[in-house]
C-alpha cells in the first residue's frame, strides 16, 4: 500500500484534477468532500477534516470536528469522467482510534475479529439494477433474460458501465440481462470484503453517472415495479486458512461450509434489517420472483434463501440470495461474516438441504413481512450484539423512523399497500437507493 504522499504523486502524474474524498455514511450511501488536486495533498498525508454533524446519526453538532484518513489501497479513477476526478475511500477516526459510527470501521473490525479466530474471509456480489426514464419510472427496454437483440436504449448503457468497470480499476467483470424488462446484473469481484464493499459503492457512483449522461437513471431500488422481478445483491462467501478454501469439496460441503451455512439461518430473520433494509425491500421478497421467502438452504437451488453453486458438483463457496443492492454493504456484510462465524465457532449443524421449490414449503420460518418487523427481530442475532452498540442503536432507530414515515405518508397499513409500489417509495428510494 503506497503512503499518502506517494498516492497523491501518482493521482497528480495521471492527470487527475479532483479528488473526491468518500465517507460512507450509516445508510451506506457516499458522502463527498471534493478538492483540487494541489489542495487535497494535505489531506493525503494528514486526513480529510470535516463536519461530522451533518451525516446522519454520526454525531452531534457540539461534538463535530472530525478527521477522516484516506485508504490509499482504495482509491478509484473516474474514467467515465475523463479521469478527471479521483473517488478515495476513507475511514472516520475518534481521536486516534477507529470512530465507532463510520460502517466502514465496523467492517474492518469484523474482518479482524475473524482474522483473530484464524479465518480469512473473501465476499464478491452479483449486483442486480435497473435502467429506467422518469419517476414514476418507466421501463425503456422489453428484453429478457439473457436477451442476446440489441437493446437501443440500454445497451450502449450496459456497454459503457462495463468499460469504465475495468478502466476504474474495479476488475473484470461479466454482465447479462435479467429477467425483468430493463434489468441488468454485475458481478462485483470477489476478494478482501472491505475491498468489495467499496467497490460496490464505486459501482453504483459509475452506473448511475453513465446512465444520467443517457438521460436514463440507474436504480438500485429493490421492486420498483410490482408483478416482476426485482433486484436482489446475492452475496457470495468463502472462509479461508492458511491459504487453503474451508468450503472447497466435491459433491458433498465441508463440515465448516455446514456450520456457516447454519449460523446465517440461524441469523437470517435478526439479519434482515441489514441486508434487506428499506419498505421497499420487503416488496421484493414475496413468493415466486426468485427472491428468498423461506429460512433454507440447498444445493444449486435458486429458491432458497442460502444456495450452494453446485456446477458439475464442485463446491466452494455459498451464496446468500437474502441481501438486496439497497442494504449498506458495510453493515451488510459484517452481519453476514458475524453469522457465518458464529455457526463455524459453535459447529451448528443446518437442517438437511431442500430440493423442492422452497416456496412450496410449509412449516419453516419466513421472511419478515416489512421493515417494522424485521426492526423488532434485529436484538436477536449476533450482528446486533457484535457490532459498535452505538451504529446498531442509531441504526435501528433510523429504520424504525423510516418505517412510521412510510405509513403516515401513504395513509395506509402494510395490509393494503404490500402488492403496490408507492409514490413514497420512488421519491424515497428511486434515485438514492
Amino acid at each position: 500500500m503506497p503512503d499518502g504522499l506517494s498516492a497523491w504523486r501518482m493521482l497528480k502524474g495521471a492527470g487527475v484534477k479532483y479528488v473526491k474524498f468518500v465517507i460512507v455514511d450509516i445508510y451506506g450511501r457516499p458522502k463527498l468532500e471534493i478538492l483540487p488536486i494541489d489542495a487535497a495533498r494535505d489531506a493525503f498525508i494528514d486526513g480529510i477534516a470535516y463536519d461530522g454533524s451533518s451525516i446522519p446519526a454520526y454525531t452531534t453538532v457540539n461534538k463535530s470536528d472530525f478527521v477522516a484518513e484516506v485508504d490509499t489501497n482504495a482509491i478509484y479513477i473516474e474514467t467515465w469522467n475523463d479521469g478527471k476526478s479521483a473517488l478515495a475511500f476513507t475511514s472516520t477516526l475518534d481521536g486516534d482510534k477507529p470512530h465507532p459510527m463510520d460502517p466502514r470501521n465496523a467492517l474492518k473490525q469484523t474482518v479482524e475479529y475473524a482474522r483473530s479466530k484464524g479465518y480469512d474471509v473473501k465476499m464478491g456480489a452479483e449486483v442486480e439494477f435497473f435502467i429506467v426514464r422518469g419517476n414514476p419510472p418507466s421501463l425503456v427496454d422489453n428484453g429478457v433474460y439473457f436477451e442476446g437483440y440489441p437493446l437501443k436504449e440500454t445497451s450502449p448503457v450496459v456497454e459503457e458501465i462495463v468499460e469504465h468497470f475495468y478502466l476504474s480499476g474495479i476488475g473484470f467483470t461479466k454482465t447479462h440481462h435479467e429477467v425483468a424488462p430493463s434489468q441488468f446484473e454485475v458481478n462485483i469481484p470477489a476478494g478482501d470484503p472491505i475491498q468489495a464493499a467499496d467497490q460496490i459503492v464505486v459501482f453504483k457512483i459509475l452506473a448511475k453517472s453513465v446512465a444520467q449522461k443517457h438521460g436514463l437513471t440507474a436504480t438500485f431500488m429493490p421492486k420498483p415495479f410490482w408483478g416482476m422481478n426485482g433486484s436482489g445483491m446475492h452475496i457470495h462467501v468463502s472462509f479461508w486458512r492458511d491459504g487453503v478454501n474451508l468450503f472447497s469439496s466435491y459433491k458433498e460441503p465441508t463440515p465448516e461450509l455446514k456450520s456457516a451455512i447454519a449460523g446465517v439461518l440461524e441469523n437470517a430473520l435478526a439479519n434482515s434489517v441489514f441486508v434487506a433494509p428499506t419498505v421497499n425491500s420487503y416488496k421484493r421478497l414475496v413468493p415466486h420472483y426468485e427472491a428468498p421467502t423461506r429460512v433454507v438452504w440447498g444445493l444449486g437451488n435458486r429458491s432458497a434463501m442460502v444456495r450452494v453453486p453446485y456446477y458439475g458438483k464442485k463446491i466452494n463457496r455459498f451464496e446468500y440470495r437474502h441481501p438486496d443492492p439497497s442494504a449498506n454493504p458495510y453493515l451488510g456484510f459484517s452481519a453476514i461474516i458475524l453469522a457465518a462465524l458464529d455457526g463455524m465457532e459453535r459447529k451448528l449443524e443446518p437442517p438437511s438441504p431442500v430440493e423442492v421449490v422452497a416456496y412450496e414449503l410449509e412449516g419453516v420460518k419466513e421472511t419478515p413481512r416489512h421493515l417494522g418487523e424485521a426492526v423488532k427481530l434485529a436484538s436477536g442475532g449476533v450482528a446486533a450484539r457484535a457490532l459498535p452498540q452505538q451504529l446498531v442503536k442509531a441504526y435501528l432507530e433510523l429504520k424504525e423512523k423510516e418505517w412510521a414515515d412510510y405509513l403516515a405518508g401513504v395513509g395506509e397499513g402494510w395490509e393494503k399497500t404490500w402488492n403496490v409500489i408507492t409514490r413514497w417509495e420512488y421519491d424515497k428510494y428511486l434515485d438514492v437507493a
